[in-house]
């Protein structure tokens, strides 16, 4: 009887004992794991920049700091399972999109100009169209 190494084991029977994973549904998996730790990232440094005391600012700059860490590491884990362009329209360019709606608009409720909302849309159009060329 020959031992399978685990990952091997993982790649017939899967996580959890369900269907073997897909490099797809992982790069889906991370790339929203990256678009959540974004959208944490910059709200916390938005309201970092709000803060009326230097312990406030600080403690929201280290939180921040995490989501940030989380973006990068989860982006490093898109470029593995996808391509470098396909990773950097869906994690860099999403992120702005991310910001935009979550972000600014239903976290921090800011304003925002019909302008505004169809430039967004713009560019979530633009990035569709990128990652859509890539392999």
């Amino acid at each position: 009887m020959e031992l399978k190494t685990r990952g091997a084991l993982l790649d017939e029977v899967g996580l959890f004992g369900g269907a073997a994973w897909t490099p797809a549904l992982l790069a889906l998996g991370l790339l929203v794991v990256n678009q959540v730790a974004n959208v944490g990232c910059y709200t916390l440094f938005a309201l970092s920049g709000r803060a009326d005391r230097w312990r406030t600012f600080v403690i929201l700059q280290i939180l921040g700091g995490i989501f940030g860490l989380f973006t990068q590491l989860s982006f490093a884990g898109l470029v593995r399972f996808a391509s470098l362009p396909f990773a950097n329209a869906t994690g860099i360019g999403l992120a702005f999109v991310s910001a935009q709606v979550f972000s600014a608009g239903l976290l921090l409720r800011e304003p925002f100009t019909m302008l505004q909302w169809f430039g967004t849309g713009l560019v979530f159009a633009g990035v569709l169209l990128i990652a859509a060329g890539q392999p």
